[in-house]
């Protein structure tokens, strides 16, 4: 019997047995409440289940809710490294769609384009025409429009100028999902610091960084175009070469600085001598170049050369300090001289050098003799470097006297040349030496010469009989003279009294403290110096009297014919005086006569050279004069 029918039985009937009818009764109600019993079981086990299925969902969409919870926060984190990254690229990056609108853009766009232009509109509403409509010539994107309407896909590249003077660079691609096309993508990177640099490499490729003039690059590419012009349409070009004289002086006395300044003043000079439509260019150093195109006449540049001239020799103010130089100029003659820019320049500069040698400050035009000169040239130099490896040269030494005694007491070396076909005389072949720089190298073999003859002459018991070398002023501008002429005499073991030194006037023209100081060198090391040729070039009294110097040799063409040549004679006679008031030795060369050995013995003059006494000669003839 269920519990609870037990429980209300026991409650509320007697506790005599129950008749046959009411345990009928209570065995029905039994049955129902074993029935609710069950009923209630399987109601509790239905809503555990229940229960149960519902906390299990419900954790289910709890940890859904947190996995989807995280996945936006990932989405949040990516899409927001994705715009950082997206704003912190150096490119301007515009979304385009279909319409040819603006869907999005980066930071970068809107400091590259005008942010106003971005933002003043909703963004659905701004064009792409809008944003580039910047650019100084829109029409040159009309033809990328027109490949992409004709090919949706292509990839396309280019710069393009803004209104403003900057360049970008851009780049478009479509932007596509899965297989749809959205629209494009522009990428646009400002390269203008690129152009300008590229700008200035192109400028200094062509152009002289101190003078900002054309180049010798640019001058042939200008020279090239004028000799086309000219033959279309038959006319006439010339080419000036420029080149400052004594220039050297400046950058020597005052410094490369005060030089540069001097060079970019003879720029502006040269500029306004010449038309707007003619080319000034720099070739390097103090060389410039001035081409005149679309000529009628030669005369012209002859006008222009006479107001170059005319301009730079007047004084250059530096600082406190002013400058005097002159201009030599060569002009060639296009198509009379040359069919091309090498040729026109090179004859330009044979030209040039023919003023210099007519005195300097002065213009010259190429002629076919100045060809012909330098072609000689050329071929004396081709056959001076051979002639100091095949052992060409010698020495001839000239006797020195003592006019008062007529005792020898020294000689002048002088170098000789066994080579036939007329270009072995000093004249022609020491100029030659002296532009190429072979000046060193033979003046170093003159020089061990002279003191291997020197020694052999001591060994032998001859005595000291000092030798006298002519030093080029090309020799003189190298600054290893000094030593190289102590270390060649203590190489031999002469005394240094052995060796007499002489340097021509033009000398003083060149940095005269570094003259000064080489010159005070070779004194003090023993090395006698004497000034050749005196009277025929530049002498202050004051470097005179300064420089450390011990002989004046007045030159032959003032000892000529002394006796005939009343203006020779009083030359000489001035110059001797000089030289005893300065407290320096005479010497004359080029005696020739026994009326100018009188006349010099007479005056003073300390001591005589010519072929009067003796000639030159080989070693071997001076060593039996001397016994």
């Amino acid at each position: 019997m269920h519990r609870l029918l037990k429980r209300q039985i026991k409650k509320y009937l007697l506790t005599n047995e129950p008749d046959e009818e009411l345990t009928r009764f209570l065995a029905s109600i039994d049955q129902a409440y074993q029935q609710n019993e069950r009923e209630l079981s399987l109601i509790d086990r239905s809503l555990e289940l229940a229960s149960t299925e519902l906390s299990s969902r419900n954790e289910s969409l709890r940890r859904e809710v947190e996995k989807q919870q995280l996945i936006q926060k990932e989405l949040s984190l990516s899409l927001a490294a994705l715009n950082a990254t997206f704003d912190s690229t150096g490119e301007a990056i515009l979304a385009i769609n279909l319409e040819g609108n603006v869907t999005k853009y980066n930071q970068m766009a809107g400091q590259l384009f005008n942010s106003n232009i971005l933002t003043r509109e909703p963004l659905s509403l701004i064009k792409l025409k809008t944003v580039i409509s910047q650019l100084d010539d829109t029409s040159r994107l009309g033809h990328k429009f027109r490949q992409i309407k004709h090919n949706p896909l292509v990839e396309l590249y280019g710069q393009l100028r803004l209104k403003d003077g900057r360049f970008f660079e851009y780049h478009t691609s479509a932007q596509i999902q899965g297989e749809q096309i959205l629209g494009r993508v522009w990428c646009f990177r400002d390269i203008s610091e690129l152009k300008h640099n590229e700008a200035m490499v192109q400028h200094q490729a062509f152009h002289d960084a101190l003078t900002g003039l054309p180049n010798r690059a640019l001058l042939d590419d200008r020279l090239s175009h004028g000799i086309t012009y000219c033959n279309r349409f038959n006319t006439h070009l010339s080419v000036l070469f420029i080149d400052l004289d004594d220039f050297k002086k400046v950058n020597d006395n005052a410094g490369h600085q005060a030089g540069d300044a001097v060079l970019k003043e003879v720029t502006r000079r040269i500029k306004t001598c010449i038309r707007d439509v003619d080319t000034i260019a720099r070739l390097g150093g103090d060389e410039f170049v001035v081409l005149l195109e679309n000529l009628q006449e030669s005369k012209i540049s002859t006008v222009i050369s006479h107001r170059i001239i005319d301009e730079i020799v007047k004084p250059f103010v530096v600082g406190d300090s002013e400058f005097y130089i002159s201009s030599s100029i060569g002009i060639s003659m296009y198509p009379k001289d040359g069919i091309d820019s090498e040729e026109l320049l090179r004859k330009a500069d044979m030209a040039m050098y023919h003023a210099k040698a007519l005195g300097k400050n002065n213009h010259q035009y190429f002629d076919s003799e100045l060809e012909r000169s330098s072609n000689q040239q050329l071929q004396v130099e081709n056959h001076l470097r051979e002639a100091i490896g095949n052992d060409e040269f010698h020495l001839n030494y000239q006797p020195k006297i003592d006019l008062k005694s007529n005792a020898i007491i020294g000689f002048e070396a002088l170098l000789r040349w066994n080579r036939a076909g007329g270009m072995n005389t000093p004249d022609i072949f020491i100029p030659v030496a002296e532009q190429t720089g072979l000046i060193n190298e033979i003046g170093d073999w003159v020089l061990k010469q002279v003191c291997s003859d020197v020694k052999k002459w001591l060994e032998l018991g001859y005595g000291l009989l000092p030798v006298a070398i002519n030093v080029s002023p090309v020799e003189f501008r190298n600054k290893k003279l000094v030593e190289q002429i102590k270390a060649t005499i203590i190489e031999y073991g002469i005394p240094p009294e052995a060796i007499e030194i002489e340097i021509t006037e033009s000398l003083f023209l060149d940095n005269i403290s570094f003259v000064k100081e080489i010159l005070k060198d070779l004194r003090d090391f023993g090395i006698s110096v004497a000034v050749d040729d005196f009277g025929t070039g530049y002498s202050s009294l004051q470097y005179l009297h300064e420089l450390p110097i011990d002989i004046l040799k007045i030159d032959k063409s003032f000892i000529l014919d002394l006796s005939n040549q009343p203006h020779n004679a009083a030359i000489a006679d001035s110059i001797i005086n000089l030289a005893h008031n300065l407290g320096l030795k005479v010497v004359a060369e080029g005696i020739e006569n026994q009326a100018s050995m009188s006349f010099l013995k007479h005056r003073g003059c300390d001591i005589g050279q010519g072929f009067f006494m003796y000639k030159p000669m080989r070693s071997e003839e001076l060593m039996e004069l001397i016994v």
